[in-house]
């Protein structure tokens, strides 16, 4: 204020205030903007720039300017005045001072939208301060106004040649607008966005899908603006989408929503924010949504850290709503997602809505596919072998898979294309149940097909059972995950056509429990996994057989091992004539005074061996030299064969058993002949082995019996026949 010292020294004398230069030179030079709400006319000049008045250049000469207070001298009293407003209830309150016959009053400013020019307006504001002008309120009625309009605060006669002035200072405005929003109709509702996100983290992908926006939906406000999400209980028209977005397509309610007032800047607008997503796998993540915004709005979709600090952002194509827009992330960890509004255009207002959100990826304690039950579990192969061993019983065929499956009856079948192998290391108990549906879980090794494409097989068979002489159960413990199937299967021993199959199908307990008929013939038991239809996983433990099988050893009634349980049932034959040539192989009279092609082995720890002395096969057997062994040459039989044999024991006691060849381990398996007693005057006994198509070698062993000191044993008449005693050499 060039010019004006002696006056600014006498405010600062009697009032302590002091001008600031330009102090409102921001205020004066904003842009003319409509304002639309009455709390922005709020102006106590702390922050001039903030302030929604200015200085009018065509209506006055003189220009109101900022002064500051400096020290605690006192001002006069004041006057309050209220200003006018355009419609009920009207608060208009400002502090002014006046000196030496200066007068203040507000007035109504009128604009010619064509020009921009301002004029008084000519109504009179009426204005009652009742009789008192100091310390009091007045009130105000001005009749309702549908044309924009602007408030004035005008300062007058301020013509004393020893000066004066107006202050002014404190202005409160209260009033209700017209509404100046976008009008969506009187049916349009909203509420505050109160879902079931709770800041923790997202264990399966689907938790992230929303469509209600409800106690269900995992999104939430995050951030610190003042431009929030909110729901949306109802729709707006088609008209009214199709005029501020371009489409006739309405948002299904409830759907998220945002309003945007023009002026609003990026660090007003909260984000639209996911619960925590802490383990992602190693595969790319997909999301989708719905999306409607007026025109002048960008968005991007984020994923952020912790901190809401964004790691990637894509930006949503807002020409292609409401068509579903697909983004695809890569896999990160400790993240969140979050719809980000990048800008709106200043100008005028805007809005957004989001519906039908979709989330899909894999998290780090769900599987990645059907063959996924975790980083720490791995299949190894099985050390079974299909060897031709007898079934001599049921329980030969219990198997817990325990050591690799070394002692278990059952084996891969060769020629499939997939094989059974044995699963090990720690199974993630989480995957596992999402896959199998089940809440229980293999104990340590078990049996498992894993199929990573489809038309794949394998067979896990079992060694031969001779026959079934009743009915008998399978039973084991059952998973399977994607595609994968299983089916029983009974095969035949030799040729492995498939006589009958059950499949598992869809089973909803654990334990699986299969009949398995009554058999005439030489069969195998076979668990057939195929993946037909894409990959998968087959998994079973515990197999059980519970049932009576025909033995696989018969003996004679001679027989001191014979009894009503070992026999071989009547009327259950096996077809078909053993093969001569194998007879050749088998039959011995020692009338040559040799083994023919048997051949005497000597036992560890023992130095008895057999030799031809008088056309037969003699061994004698003493405290240190107790066990002596007949081995047969190796043969391979076409059917079933009964091998028969005489026996002597005389000087002494001693045992004598028949045993079969084991690729595991020699003499695998045994079966005694006799109990342990002296043939009557050394006189021979007559005695039969039958043996089956997987039998490939045969040992008759003899051991001196416990308590014994010495015993002679002879062989003799070493002959091959049919089941039915036919000789057939």
């Amino acid at each position: 204020m060039p010019g004006y010292e002696g006056e600014r020294e006498k405010l600062r004398q009697y009032l302590g205030i002091e001008w600031v230069p330009n102090g409102l030179k921001e205020m004066d030079a904003q842009k003319h903007k409509a304002v639309r709400h009455s709390e922005e006319l709020n102006c106590d000049f702390t922050d001039p720039s903030k302030c929604r008045w200015m200085n009018n250049k065509n209506l006055d000469t003189l220009n109101f300017h900022l002064f500051e207070k400096q020290d605690h001298t006192v001002f006069p009293a004041l006057q309050v005045r209220p200003g006018p407003s355009k419609l009920e209830p009207v608060i208009f309150i400002y502090s002014f001072w006046v000196y030496n016959g200066a007068n203040v009053e507000v007035i109504i400013l009128e604009e010619n939208m064509d020009t921009g020019v301002l004029q008084q307006s000519g109504e009179k504001i009426y204005v009652d301060c009742g009789t008192v002008t100091m310390n009091t309120e007045c009130t105000v009625d001005i009749p309702p106004r549908e044309l924009p309009f602007r408030i004035g605060i005008r300062a007058y006669d301020i013509n004393n040649p020893e000066g004066s002035f107006v202050m002014v200072d404190n202005i409160y405005y209260y009033a209700s607008f017209c509404k100046v929003s976008i009008e969506f109709g009187p049916n349009f509702k909203t509420e505050n966005l109160m879902t079931g996100a709770d800041g923790m983290p997202v264990e399966n992908a689907h938790l992230l899908n929303c469509q209600d926006f409800d106690k269900t939906c995992r999104w939430r406000n995050g951030g610190h603006g003042k431009r929030i999400w909110k729901k949306a209980t109802t729709a707006p028209s088609e008209q009214l989408m199709f005029n501020e977005t371009g489409t006739y397509t309405v948002p299904q309610v409830p759907f998220a929503f945002m309003y945007i007032e023009e002026d609003s800047k990026k660090e007003d607008f909260m984000a639209l924010i996911s619960d925590p997503i802490t383990c992602q796998s190693e595969t790319s993540s997909t999301i989708s949504f719905r999306l409607w915004a007026t025109k002048g709005v960008q968005m991007s979709i984020c994923t952020m850290d912790f901190e809401m600090k964004p790691i990637e952002c894509q930006k949503i194509s807002m020409g292609r709503s409401p068509a579903p827009s697909i983004h695809h992330f890569e896999q990160i960890n400790d993240f969140m997602y979050g719809f980000r509004v990048d800008s709106a255009n200043p100008d005028f207002d805007n809005f957004v809505a989001i519906d039908d959100i979709t989330y899909e990826a894999t998290m780090c304690n769900e599987a990645i596919n059907a063959l996924d039950f975790g980083n720490n579990f791995y299949s190894t192969a099985m050390l079974s072998t299909l060897l031709n061993r007898p079934v001599q019983s049921s329980q030969d065929l219990e198997c817990s898979f325990s050591k690799r499956a070394l002692d278990c009856f059952w084996a891969n079948l060769e020629g499939e294309k997939g094989q059974w192998e044995i699963g090990v290391g720690t199974i993630d108990k989480t995957k596992f149940a999402s896959l199998t549906r089940r809440l229980t879980y293999p104990d340590t090794e078990f049996a498992v097909a894993r199929f990573n494409q489809r038309n794949l097989s394998a067979v896990l068979a079992s060694e031969t059972i001779r026959c079934m002489s009743d009915k008998a159960v399978l039973s084991f413990r059952y998973w399977h995950t994607g595609d994968a199937v299983l089916s029983i299967c009974i095969i035949k021993s030799i040729s492995f056509d498939v006589i009958d199959c059950q499949s598992i199908g869809p089973v909803s307990n654990e334990h699986v429990y299969v009949d398995i008929p009554q058999m005439d013939e030489t069969i195998r038991i076979a668990l057939r996994a195929d993946s037909l239809m894409g990959e998968g996983i087959i998994a079973i433990d515990d197999l059980k057989m519970e049932g009576k099988f025909c033995p696989t050893v018969a003996f004679s009634p001679n027989s001191g091992f014979g009894s009503k349980k070992s026999r071989r049932p009547a009327e259950r034959h096996i077809q078909g004539s053993p093969d001569s040539n194998v007879c050749r192989l088998l039959s011995c009279n020692f009338d040559k005074e040799n083994l023919c092609l048997f051949e005497s082995k000597r036992v560890a720890n023992s130095l008895s061996m057999f030799s031809v002395h008088n056309g037969v096969a003699h061994t004698m057997l003493f405290e240190r030299s107790r066990v002596s062994m007949l081995e047969s040459t190796s043969f391979h039989l076409n059917a079933a064969a009964r091998l028969h044999f005489d026996y002597s024991i005389v000087k002494g006691f001693a045992q004598i058993f028949i045993c079969e060849d084991s690729v595991v381990r020699e003499l695998d398996t045994c079966y005694k002949v006799t109990s342990s007693k002296q043939t009557e005057k050394g006189e021979f006994v007559h005695d039969f082995i039958e043996i089956l198509p997987s039998d490939i070698k045969l040992y008759i062993i003899v051991k001196l019996e416990e308590g014994s000191r010495k015993a002679s044993v002879r062989i003799d008449n070493i002959s091959l026949t049919d089941i039915e005693n036919h000789p057939i050499c």
